[in-house]
Formats: C-alpha cells, structure tokens, sequence
C-alpha cells in the first residue's frame, strides 16, 4: 500500500476514482458540514489536501485534511477518511502523518467522529477532549 498526497494541480486526473469513496462519508457520516462537490473545490483550490492510498494500482483508502490555525496553536483537522483498508492504513500510514504534521508546525491531529470511531480511533492513541454539541438556529427546525 503507498499513500500520495494529491497537489491541487492534479485533483482533476483522481477525482473519478476518490470521489466515491468521499461520498460515503459524505452519504453516511456528515451532517450538512460539506459535500463531495465541496471537497473537489476545496482540494482543487488547495485549501484542503487529499491522500489517496492505493494497492496493487486500485483506491484502497482516501484522507482529507486541512491546517487549523488556532491562537496559540496549529492542528491538522482530518475533514474525510474513507476506504476498506483503515486498519492496515492506520498501522502502516499513522507514524508518518504525525511526523508530517510535526514538521509541517502542528501541535495535534483533530477529527469528529461517531462514538463507534471514536472508539476505534482511541486504539491508535487519539483521546476524547471535547464532545461537540449543535443546535440548529434555522426557524423552521426550533
């Protein structure tokens, strides 16, 4: 398995085959925060970056993520991750995405999931330190 992080240059020539895959999650676990057609511009615009982790030439696992800038503080916020691969991505891929993040001025790696990959995620030493609450202010849905 090889992970490629895609320059915005090049969004075009993977989109066909990452979009799917965003669009599951998009599907399955996002709620109303961005669309596949909005992690195309994102990434397009290089706003955001797009890893894609391919075995034997076919997508196995995609990421997106971008750089939070905080006050006194820089995360790396992983918007989208997706695949059929996420054991054997997370073990072989992890170590080097914390190095990356390091070198690149992040101080964490942050994402909001479900409480099942919450628990997954705590296997690979993410911590719970926040619990995210909502309350839609639309008229129509008080």
């Amino acid at each position: 398995m090889n992970l490629v992080f895609v320059r915005p240059e090049e969004v075009d020539t993977v989109w066909a085959e990452v979009a799917p895959e965003f669009g599951r999650v998009v599907e399955k676990a996002i709620h109303g925060e961005f669309t596949t057609e909005d992690l195309y511009r994102l990434a397009r615009d290089g706003r955001i970056t797009v890893g894609v982790a391919r075995e034997k030439g076919e997508v196995v696992m995609v990421v997106a993520f971008e750089f939070v800038f905080y006050p006194s503080a820089t995360a790396v916020n992983v918007l989208a991750m997706a695949g059929r691969r996420l054991a054997a991505f997370m073990h072989r891929f992890l170590p080097l995405f914390r190095r990356f993040c390091e070198k690149a001025g992040a101080d964490w790696i942050e994402c909001q999931v479900s409480p099942a990959m919450e628990r997954m995620h705590h296997r690979y030493g993410f911590a719970t330190v926040y619990r995210s609450l909502r309350m839609n202010v639309k008229e129509e849905s008080c």
